[in-house]
C-alpha cells in the first residue's frame, strides 16, 4: 500500500512516477531524498515539504483543516482528469464528480423542477427566446440548486468532519456560496479555462476513449458556443472574487499551475493548523443532527 507511507509524499512534487521511483530506489535516507530532489529542481523540495509537513501534522493530531480542492470547469475541460490527478498528488480518497452527483439526485428531485432535469444548454427555455442573457440566466438557475447542495455537503462532511475531498463540477458560482463558507481557508476554488474552439472540440472528443465509453461527444460539440459562453460568465465571475482561473490550453502547463495553488494553500494550513471562525452552515448541521 502506498497511502499514508510516507514515501507518498513524493507524489505530490508532480514527478513522473518513474521519476518517483528512481528516487526511492537510489535515497537510503530521507536526507539523501531531499538532496536529489532539490537537484531536480527546488519546487520538487518545497512541494514535497509541504506536504510532508501535513501529513506529520495529521499524524501528532495538531492539523484540524482538511484540503478541499473545488476544479470547475465545462464539459470537456479536464477537470475531471485535473481531480483524478490532485487525488493521487494529495492522498484524497474522496473525489465528488457534479455530473454523478446530479445525476443521483434526478431520482430525488421530482421532475417538476424542470430547470433541474434539463440539460444545462437547454435552460435559457425557461427564460423566454434564446439570447446570451437566458442562457446564463438558466446556467444561474441550475448552478443555484447544485451549489446549495453541493456547500451543504462540503460543510457537513468537510468542514464538521474534517474530510478532505475533491469537488469538481461546472455549477460553481461564489456568489451562490454562504461568504462565511467561501472564507475557509480549506476550501481551494480553481476555475479551468479553456479558450481555444477547436482544441475544446477535440478535447470533448477525447473523453469517448478515455472516460466516456459510450459517448461520441458529438452532443457536447453542437453546444460548444453555449459552453464557451457559460465559461466566459464563471471566469468573470471568479475574477471578482479573486478566485484563480488556470488556462488548460496546455494540459500539463495548467496542471502545474493548480498543483502550486494548491499546495501554496496547504502551506498556509500547516502554518494555521486550526481556524474556529463561525460557519454558519456548520452550526445548521451541527443543531440538525442533535434535533
Amino acid at each position: 500500500m502506498i497511502f499514508w507511507d510516507s514515501d507518498s509524499n513524493l507524489l505530490a512534487t508532480g514527478l513522473p512516477l518513474k521519476a518517483v521511483s528512481k528516487l526511492l530506489a537510489t535515497s537510503s535516507t530521507d536526507s539523501e531524498l531531499q538532496q536529489s530532489l532539490e537537484k531536480l529542481g527546488t519546487k520538487y523540495l518545497a512541494r514535497y515539504l509541504i506536504m510532508k509537513e501535513y501529513r506529520t501534522l495529521v499524524e501528532n493530531g495538531l492539523q484540524k483543516l482538511p484540503i478541499i480542492p473545488i476544479i470547475v470547469g465545462i464539459p470537456g475541460a479536464g477537470k475531471t482528469t485535473i481531480a483524478k490527478e490532485l487525488s493521487t498528488a494529495l492522498n484524497i480518497g474522496l473525489v465528488i464528480g457534479g455530473d454523478v452527483l446530479r445525476s443521483s439526485l434526478r431520482s430525488i428531485i421530482t421532475t417538476e423542477n424542470e430547470i433541474f432535469h434539463s440539460s444545462i444548454y437547454d435552460t435559457w427555455k425557461f427564460f423566454g427566446k434564446y439570447s446570451s442573457k437566458n442562457l446564463i440566466s438558466g446556467y444561474k438557475a441550475q448552478a443555484d440548486i447544485m451549489n446549495s447542495i453541493i456547500q451543504k455537503m462540503i460543510a457537513d462532511r468537510g468542514l464538521r468532519d474534517g474530510e478532505s475531498m475533491i469537488v469538481e463540477y461546472l455549477h460553481f458560482l461564489p456568489t451562490q456560496f454562504n461568504s462565511d463558507l467561501l472564507k475557509h481557508p480549506s476550501l481551494i476554488p480553481v476555475i479551468l479555462q479553456i479558450t481555444e474552439k477547436e482544441l475544446y472540440k477535440e478535447r470533448i472528443k477525447l473523453r469517448s476513449k478515455y472516460s466516456h465509453l459510450r459517448n461520441s461527444g458529438e452532443r457536447l460539440i453542437s453546444e460548444v458556443d453555449k459552453y464557451l459562453q457559460m465559461q466566459e460568465y464563471l471566469c468573470s465571475e471568479a475574477i471578482k472574487f479573486k478566485i484563480p482561473v488556470v488556462s488548460v490550453n496546455d494540459f500539463v502547463e495548467g496542471y502545474e499551475t493548480i498543483l502550486d495553488i494548491v499546495l501554496g494553500r496547504i502551506k498556509k494550513l500547516n502554518e494555521l493548523k486550526d481556524y474556529t471562525d463561525r460557519i454558519n452552515l456548520v452550526e445548521e448541521i451541527k443543531k440538525e443532527r442533535k434535533a
